[in-house]
């Protein structure tokens, strides 16, 4: 499939919407959101009744729309998809998002609507995405064909490729608070046609892209798709959140998007054979994508920790270990620094847990420069009744932790992630001495996927 045809999803230079409303739903909020962003303008509202919806004149017809529409979104009953698809075909629409429902996730009258219209749309050589979605988003030219909230457009460096409309919609509510920026939504629903393979060819080409992450609920080839994901893993990372690992996720993926999960361990060894990294939940695919998107390769598996708990020192260990990495040996110089400078009763190794020392900043100061470890772990947890001692003698988390965007500085090419624990309030300090460089995230295990991820 050439390239330029998802360009026209994403970056189209005109767009139909078929089925504009007055009524809440989608064909009314999407054209006060396209008037927003400067989109109304390059846009074509179509209702029967006509008259003006935003300001903008509304058509009564697809055969009202001028020739050389690049997209076109249709909102209407599933009943008319076919007829409507013939329209636009006959208009050279040649990229259509369908989010109507109503189709194979509804059983054999849905399934022969479907079959029917996609005949319809292959005689006119047009590519459709959908049915039973909510279509994409492009954060850089702030272009979507659903509404999308303020926080959720600011362009990022992870794409999104969802099975479920709203899913991926409500990942863009989400994500930003959670600290990831998005650059592309693609929601796929039932797959009539445009698929996760297309998709993934073309996030891997595209330059505002450093991590793919992908949630699915069942594949309609599967050998294509193995062979796309490896293609794409080997030029960006890849992390997989799919569904219907369990009998009543398998049902509920059937009535939700028409899709037949299949075994659970064929995914998973066909993820593992392509070197995608799978997520065992929501929570670590984003932490996952935090650190994909921002941290950059590296050329071994050598890791150095420090650390104020020897629990969770401990914790993260067993995870690098399960994933094929290494803890990094101190250089002797670095030895020598920390000798000099930690209190007798530590132990010098790796991990390096100070404790309540009071000493991690200038730790992390000796340790960062060390040419031993490829990447650097950071675990600065500490109980929050310590740290309102802390505050009444005017310490903070810079003074007390270091400053860490500076430091990062000084380990040039290497990850330097940390992992977050506690009350609110400190983290919220905590995340802003990570700024754009360092990445934070909850869980041992994603640290540790993400930099086998890294690493290979």
């Amino acid at each position: 499939m050439a390239d330029n045809i998802l360009k026209k999803f994403f970056e189209p230079r005109s767009v139909a919407l078929v089925g504009a409303t007055s009524t809440p739903g989608f064909g009314f909020g999407i054209p006060i959101f396209w008037k927003k962003h400067g989109w109304l303008d390059k846009a074509f509202l179509i209702n029967p009744k006509g008259g003006e919806l935003h300001g903008k004149k509304v058509l009564r017809s697809v055969e009202e729309l001028p020739d050389g529409v690049d997209l076109a979104v249709v909102i209407v009953p599933a009943a008319r998809v076919k007829e409507v698809l013939g329209q636009l075909g006959r208009k050279g629409v040649r990229a259509v998002v369908v989010e109507s429902a109503g189709f194979a996730e509804t059983g054999d009258a849905g399934r022969k609507m479907h079959d029917e219209f996609l005949e319809v749309a292959r005689g006119f050589g047009m590519r459709l995405l959908g049915p039973n979605c909510v279509g994409v988003v492009n954060t850089a030219n702030r272009f979507a064909t659903i509404e999308v909230i303020d926080s959720g457009i600011q362009p990022g460096r992870a794409a999104i490729i969802a099975q479920s409309g709203v899913f991926g919609n409500i990942l863009l509510d989400h994500l930003p608070d959670a600290g990831l920026k998005i650059s592309k939504v693609a929601t796929l629903g039932n797959k009539a046609d445009l698929d996760e393979t297309d998709f993934l060819a073309y996030f891997a080409e595209d330059e505002n892209t450093s991590v793919i992450l992908l949630y699915q609920e069942g594949v309609r080839d599967g050998q294509r798709f193995l062979n796309g994901l490896k293609a794409v893993v080997a030029k960006k990372p890849v992390v997989v959140l799919k569904s219907g690992r369990t009998p009543f996720g398998t049902r509920a993926t059937l009535s939700h998007t028409g899709s037949l999960s299949g075994a659970d361990q064929i995914y998973d060894g066909a993820y593992r054979q392509a070197g995608a990294v799978r997520a065992n939940s929501l929570e670590e695919m984003i932490d996952l994508a935090k650190i994909l998107s921002s941290q950059p390769k590296i050329p071994g598996k050598r890791v150095g920790l420090l650390t104020t708990s020897g629990s969770l020192g401990a914790l993260t260990s067993d995870a690098l270990f399960r994933e094929g990495l290494e803890l990094a040996e101190w250089s002797p110089e670095t030895v020598e620094k920390l000798l000099k400078t930690m209190p007798g009763y530590l132990n010098i190794k790796n991990p390096l847990d100070v404790g309540p020392s009071g000493v991690y900043k200038e730790a992390l100061e000796i340790i960062i420069t060390d040419p031993n470890p490829d990447a650097f772990i950071m675990i600065p947890v500490i109980p929050y009744a310590a740290i309102e001692n802390f505050r009444s003698f005017g310490l903070n988390g810079k003074s007390y932790f270091g400053d860490w965007q500076a430091l990062k500085q000084k380990a040039p090419g290497k990850p330097v992630i940390t992992i977050l624990l506690g009350q609110k309030e400190w983290l919220e300090e905590l995340k802003e001495l990570c700024g754009e460089t360092v990445s934070y995230v909850t869980s041992p295990d994603a640290v540790a996927k993400a930099l086998r991820a890294l690493s290979s």
